[in-house]
Order: C-alpha cells, then structure tokens, then sequence
C-alpha cells in the first residue's frame, strides 16, 4: 500500500512529517520511562516523606510555635493546618482545606477513626493527615513522584512548537528559490527565454537554477539556428527554382537544369539527415576494424588527390568502430576541409597511449573563437554569406558530433582566423 499525502507544497509536507515524527518519537519516549521506570524508589520517598512530617511536628510542638511553624513551611515550601479543640487552629496558607471537608468522603473518615496517620487525596492532591490526643495535623506532603506526564507533556508541547517555528523559518528560506524556477519554468514554457534565476546557491536547488538557465540558453540558441535556417533555406531553395522556371521559359539544357534539381535534392538530405541521426546515430554496430584501412579509402573516392595528403602508417591501427558511419564522418570532415580552403588537406592517423588520433588540418579562412563554441549545434554556419560555392547548412559537423559521441570518442574542433582549421578525432584502440 503506497501513503499519499494530500496535494500540499513540499514546505507543508515536510513541516508536517517532521511534527508527526517528533510526536510519534515523544510519545515512545514516554512509554518507555513509564514502562521501565523502577516503582521502589516512589515508595522509598513516600515513606521518607510521612517520616519528616512527623519529625517537623515534634519539633515544632502540639499544638504548634507557630512562629517556628511559618519558617518551616517556608523554608521547605510545603502547606500546613492544625485544628485542635474549639477555637484552637493555624494555616500556613489559606486554601489549606478543612478537616471537616476532607472527612466529608466515608472512607477518609473510616481511615480517620483507624489510623493516627493516613494520606488521603483531596480535590486531586495528596495531603497526610496526622492525628494526635491535642488536634490534627493537615500537610500537602512532599511530592515523592519522581516523573509526572503532565509536565512532560507541556514540555514536548513547547518544545515541538519551538522546533516547528525554527523549521519553518529555516524551510522557508531553503525553499524561496523554488518559486522562482517555477515562474521560470513557466515563461520558457511560453516562449520567454530571457528569464532571471536565483543565482548564488552552492545546493542542489542552484544546480538546478544553474541546469533550467543553461537549458534555457541552448533552446535559445536552437530556435534561432532553425530560424536562420528556415531564412537561408528559403534563400537557397529560390535561386535554383528561379533558374529552373528561366531555363524552362528559354530553353535551357537538360545537363542545367538536372544540376539546380540535384542541388536542391542535397539541401533536403542534408536536413534528413539531421532528423534522422538522433534516433539513428545512438545504435551503432561497432566492430574490430582497421581505422587506417578505412580512411584510405575514404580519401581515395576523392578526384582531386592532389589536395589530400595521407600516408597510410605500416601497422594496422584497429578500433571498434562502425564503419559505416565512421566513414561518413570521415567524408564530412574532409568536404569541409576543401570547401573552405585552397591549399593542401594534411590527414594524418596514428595510436598514441591506448587511443587513435585521426587529424584533418587544413590552412583556409579558420573559425573565429565565438563561433567555434557552436559548431557543433544543429543549423549554425560560422560562414553566414552563402554562396553557391561554398553551401551547406552547418548540419556536418553537428551529424560527425553525434556520432563520435556513439562512439564513446571526442571530436575536438581547433581553429584560428586566417590560418586554418584542425578536427581531431580520439578513439579507443584496440
């Protein structure tokens, strides 16, 4: 059976947990004393107790000094009443009951016409009465018990109310910021990225604080991308609709007109291609390869050998690897190595300390350090003036990310402006 407590806020549940706790804990606490607590000890005091009564009276005579009678009870703050013959009596406080009152109940006169001493109770408190031939002695004894549940009670009662104010106060300061991420929440759920969150808080609730702001910003950064996306691909997709509709209009050659429908059928594999890697990316089929093998042949389906320098190394260099998609991110690599450069492509792959390093450098226009924080998001093109020659969508390096990370490697992208470019792909060798 699961206990569920009613829709309150975490605050008011946890208040209530810690006071239901702290009661069910007092409340064994007393059962336990009660349970355990040895009764010896109350009789022994009791005894000892109807003992110095009697040793004060005879100190203090029959009937008593009342002068020295009033220091005692003082002094020992106890309550004392002696009636002796018509007329004769003294009270040490006066709401010392009567005798008269106390022998109204038949078995307190019953004890009274048995024994010379008795301890009787009386509107809830215990009083000895002590008989003697010249009057009677009423006292409110010594309290011989040693643990007493109503005071125990108001004490839990009190300190429970203590502890629940400092909880509270305490509570509400540990949860205030969760009222914040939640009217945060809130306006990112409507579109609003530009929120304010608590900052300063080394707990979790500022990890948290910390995790919704960052997310905040890559939903951000994400809309963006695909709107500048959308802009572009609009852009792209009307200069080849455009010439195809002139060319129809004055007859251009088939050869032209396949070239602009081919250039768009590329635009939309390319965002295919992007949807489908999530999904498609994360269930690789990874086997014992050689990576050296494979790049070769990569850079061998390239006409244009004259720009790629590679030397395959002597020794195999094997790696778990799905070769398939491996060797789109090869192809990747290598497309954007020579779009965005002249010179020559230096691919270079070698085993160092258990891993495989596979290099990509090239010497072209490089990427500026802001732009290099985001190009492995999905749409970003650190190069925003499109041209035809130069194209893509900034889904390549985003594609080879993924699939790295599948891999369980690093893609590590390292550029300066006007020099060139490195990509650097770690794996584990084996």
């Amino acid at each position: 059976m699961k206990l569920k407590l009613p829709n309150l806020s975490i605050f008011i549940k946890l208040i209530l947990i810690v006071f239901v706790f702290g009661i069910m804990l007092n409340v064994i606490v007393l059962f336990v004393f009660q349970a355990t607590s040895d009764k010896k000890p109350r009789k022994f005091l009791r005894d000892f107790s109807r003992r110095m009564e009697r040793s004060l009276i005879y100190e203090i005579g029959v009937p008593p000094d009342t002068l020295k009678a009033k220091q005692i009870c003082d002094d020992l703050e106890i309550e004392m009443r002696f009636e002796g013959p018509p007329g004769t009596f003294w009270s040490s406080n006066d709401d010392m009951p009567f005798l008269g009152d106390i022998l109204q109940d038949p078995e307190h006169r019953k004890r009274f016409d048995e024994d010379e001493s008795f301890i009787v109770s009386y509107k809830g408190n215990p009083y000895s009465i002590i008989r003697f031939p010249q009057g009677v002695f009423i006292i409110k004894p010594f309290d011989p018990q040693i643990f007493k549940p109503e005071r125990a009670i108001i004490m839990l009662i009190l300190f429970i109310s203590i502890i629940i104010v400092i909880l509270y106060f305490l509570l509400r300061s540990l949860f205030s910021p969760l009222k914040e991420l939640s009217t945060a929440v809130e306006s990112i759920g409507e579109g609003n990225y530009d929120v304010k969150l608590p900052k300063g808080r080394k707990d979790e609730l500022g990890e948290l604080a910390d995790s919704i702001g960052e997310m905040s910003d890559k939903i951000n950064s994400s809309i963006k991308s695909k709107e500048q996306l959308l802009i572009d691909v609009s852009h792209e997709l009307r200069s080849p609709l455009t010439r195809i509709k002139l060319g129809l209009e004055v007859g251009s050659s088939k050869e032209k007109i396949e070239e602009d429908v081919l250039e768009m059928e590329r635009m939309v594999t390319g965002l295919l291609e992007n949807y489908r890697a999530d999904a498609g990316f994360n269930h690789i089929k990874p086997e014992k390869a050689d990576a050296a093998e494979l790049l070769e042949e990569t850079v061998l389906e390239y006409d244009d050998q004259s720009r790629l320098s590679f030397v395959k190394p002597v020794k195999e260099i094997y790696a778990n690897i799905d070769m398939d998609k491996m060797q789109v991110v090869f192809r990747n690599l290598i497309d954007n190595a020579l779009k965005y450069s002249e010179g020559k492509i230096d691919i270079l792959i070698s085993e160092h300390k258990g891993s495989v390093l596979i290099s990509f450098k090239d010497s072209g226009t490089g990427i500026s350090q802001e732009d290099l924080k985001n190009v492995f998001e999905p749409f970003y093109r650190a190069d925003r003036s499109r041209s035809r020659t130069t194209g893509g969508f900034g889904l390549g390096l985003s594609i080879c990310k993924k699939i790295i990370d599948a891999h369980k490697g690093e893609l590590i992208i390292t550029s300066k402006v006007n020099e060139g470019t490195e990509a650097l792909i770690k794996l584990k060798s084996v």
